[in-house]
């Protein structure tokens, strides 16, 4: 049977033909309703692998199944790809993270994930200098063969996957919604021709979800745990960029916090007073991440 085939009562839409890909797309979309939420599906996955989530899910009623064959379709037109999280493709630094995601939705080059990556976070109204360090982050990282992993949003998120991919880099779009929802901003149209054969694009949220303030703050979990260091750009004195450079302390993760002329933006400065350390420069910034680039995965930078 094939992807676009109706479930029927006799044949339950887990069990039937279908290929791996489709299968997964599917089980993506149901597991976590099945399972009363994406952390218990995360937890029968572990116990009972995808056997036991695929029981579950022959167990819901025919018009959810049919509506998640009918997403699934959609996706798999749209080149969307899953990885669980008992795949080897789901990257071990993301896994080990704290409340690390049942599975990513992603629509682009999956093998991004296992390459050695700095996560970029900062204001989406961020000032000149916050945007050109930015900029500078995702040339360095580029010129060094490092993914940039940021969260599509305005400011230094964009252009950090901006200056990466016109730097002939590779990037890593986080998103706050549903990957259906994912457009391709206008300031994406000025790349080089093959620019965006190297962007990836993901998602952790059901495909129709829309943006919120809580999944903003949720996806920037995933930026800190993909990121081999996480570079916080310009923090407020709240909000998700301060709440990951925070994540990144708690978890052991190498945070680099960019120093300004005068005075730190407030964030920052937080930062850097929690542990941070503080880079003055873009030549200090380019020296890490040379190190990051080169140094085994074991090793801390600043050991």
């Amino acid at each position: 049977m094939t992807l676009t085939g109706p479930p029927m009562e006799s044949s339950p839409v887990m069990t039937v033909e279908r290929t791996t890909a489709d299968r997964d797309l599917l089980l993506a979309l149901l597991a976590p309703r099945a399972a009363g939420g994406p952390r218990r599906a995360a937890k029968i996955l572990l116990q009972s692998g995808r056997r036991g989530l695929e029981q579950l899910v022959d167990g819901l009623p025919v018009d959810e199944r049919q509506s998640a064959i009918e997403i699934a379709t959609h996706l798999r037109e749209q080149g969307v790809e899953v990885v669980f999280f008992d795949d080897p493709r789901y990257p071990d630094r993301l896994r080990r993270a704290p409340g690390a995601p049942l599975a990513l939705f992603c629509r682009g080059p999956i093998e991004l994930l296992e390459q050695t990556s700095v996560g970029v976070c900062g204001s989406r109204n961020a000032s000149s200098n916050g945007l050109r360090a930015a900029r500078a982050c995702g040339q360095d990282a580029a010129a060094l063969g490092m993914v940039v992993v940021s969260g599509y949003a305005k400011g230094v998120d964009t252009e950090a996957h901006l200056s990466a991919l016109a730097a002939g880099g590779s990037t890593v779009a986080v998103l706050a919604e549903g990957i259906s929802d994912f457009r391709l901003k206008q300031s994406y149209g000025n790349l080089p021709d093959g620019a965006l054969s190297r962007l990836l694009v993901i998602s952790q949220f059901p495909p129709r979800q829309r943006w919120t303030a809580g999944a903003a703050m949720t996806r920037n979990q995933v930026i800190v745990g993909l990121g081999d260091a996480v570079v916080v750009v310009e923090a407020g004195a709240g909000g998700g960029t301060l709440r990951a450079g925070e994540a990144a302390l708690q978890t052991g993760k190498q945070l680099w916090v960019l120093g300004f002329p005068g005075e730190d933006p407030p964030g920052n400065q937080a930062l850097l007073t929690a542990g941070g350390r503080r880079v003055a420069n873009r030549a200090e910034l380019s020296d890490g991440m040379r190190k990051l680039a080169t140094e085994p995965r074991t090793q801390g930078l600043f050991d």
